[in-house]
Parts: structure tokens; sequence; C-alpha cells
């Protein structure tokens, strides 16, 4: 099975348990979870098949808007529809994005590694409560409340570790790993504004590839492509082997 394939099954995996409902129509699944209404990587449509602007947005209406959400989500598994279809549906107000999708075929930073340490997820939480106030939708006290809980969602699909950089006690730059036994995902990469461009988050992401590469047959994570995130990763050893598109009208 191509690399792809086995990282979209594990993509899927990590979705479907993460929901409190799943529902399979025409092109595709949607995935929802009735706790985190406002969370939209928790509430989406994944298109898996072949299809067009106006069956994923009629989709989109009939399933997101039926199940009460304001916002509407898609993602799209295979790259030549996401390529065709995300784009498109910006006459409706959507936006899009593509993520690269990079397979670790380095060797762990050793000394960057050892910057940084395994700590409890809830250590992490002051941290992502000022990551999310810095954004321009953190103004939402709904997400701010609701978003640092996300990630529980998806440790009852798998198992879920935190790395961290800190500075003088305190979190300044994680991330998250998730593995189902043979394949692992590096998730929130993030850094605090004012402890960026230090080799913080380096750091982290060394960890995590120490501790997951020797376990696992396949370490990826997604990066938004065309931005200076994707030669980041490139230059900390991951490399680009596919792409998948999101489409996106917030609420």
């Amino acid at each position: 099975m191509k690399e792809v394939d086995r990282i979209n099954r594990f993509l899927r995996k990590v979705d479907e348990g993460a929901s409190t409902s799943v529902r399979p129509f025409a092109a595709g699944v949607g995935y929802f979870n009735s706790k985190l209404p406002h969370v939209y990587d928790r509430n989406f449509l994944l298109i898996t098949s072949d299809t067009d602007r106006a069956a994923v947005a009629r989709a989109a209406e009939k399933l997101q808007g039926g199940a009460g959400l304001a916002h509407r989500k898609v993602v799209f598994e295979r790259e030549g529809s996401g390529e065709r279809v995300a784009p498109a549906l910006g006459d409706d107000g959507w936006e899009h994005r593509r993520l690269a999708i990079m397979v670790f075929r380095g060797r762990p930073d050793e000394a960057a590694a050892r910057e940084a340490g395994e700590v409890d997820r809830r250590a992490l939480l002051p941290a992502l409560d000022e990551l999310i106030r810095s954004e321009p939708w953190g103004g939402d006290e709904e997400v701010v409340r609701r978003l640092p809980s996300a990630d529980m969602a998806i440790a009852r699909a798998v198992e879920q570790r935190c790395f961290a950089r800190l500075v003088d006690g305190r979190v300044v730059a994680s991330c998250r790993l998730y593995s189902d036994g043979e394949i692992a995902q590096i998730e929130d990469v993030a850094t605090l504004p004012g402890h960026r461009q230090r080799g913080y988050a380096r750091a982290a992401v060394a960890r995590a590839t120490r501790e997951a590469a020797p376990r696992h047959g396949l370490v990826f994570l997604t990066a938004v492509d065309g931005r200076w995130v994707k030669r980041w990763y490139e230059r900390l050893g991951f490399e680009p082997i596919g792409l998948r598109y999101e489409a996106t009208r917030p609420a």
C-alpha cells in the first residue's frame, strides 16, 4: 500500500474515533462531534471520490447545516479532486488551502531533541490559551473554552504524547505526537509570540521524531503548501509525498 494511502487510512481512523457521529454520503463521509460544534477540525466532510462543486456545496448544506453548524468545512482526500473543486468553491464564499503531506526521511537532531522534553497534556493548556487568543478568531470565547479539550477526542482513537520546550518552567513551544503503533503523526506544532525564531519549535519536533522514528514504520505531518513552514520542515528531514485540499466557509 502506498504511503499516502496508509496515511489517509490513519487519518480516517483518527477522525472516526474522535467523532460522536459519522454520516456516509454519496461522495464521502461526514465526521461530527456534537460536544465541539465550534471546532472545525472535528466537524467536517471528507470527500473521498470524484465530484463537483455543486454536489459538495449541497452535501455541506444538507449535512452540516442539518447538524446546526454555523461553519462549513470539507477536506478532499484525492489530490486531483481537491485541486479542481476546492478553488471553485471560492465563488460561494469559501476559503481554501493546500496541505503538503510530509514523511520523515531524515535522522533526528539529537542536540535539538535534548533541549525539549515530554510533558503532560495539561502543561500545554496555558500556552494553548495564549495562542488561541492571539489568533484573529481568538475573540470567540466558546472556541477559547472548547478548543483546549479537542485533543482529548482524538486521544480516544490513538495514543497521544506531548513534547515541549520550556523557558523558566513555562511551555513556550510544543507539539503533539499521535500514534496507532505503526504510524505516527506530529501535529499542533506551535511557539508562543515573543519566543519565535529561537529554535524552540525545532527542539520540540526533534524530540518527537527521536521518540517516534525507531518505533514506527511511518512518521508524518501536514503543512500548508507554498509557505515557509513547508521549507522549514524539509530542513528538519521531512519529504513531501502528496497533497490534501481543504475548503472552509467560516461561521
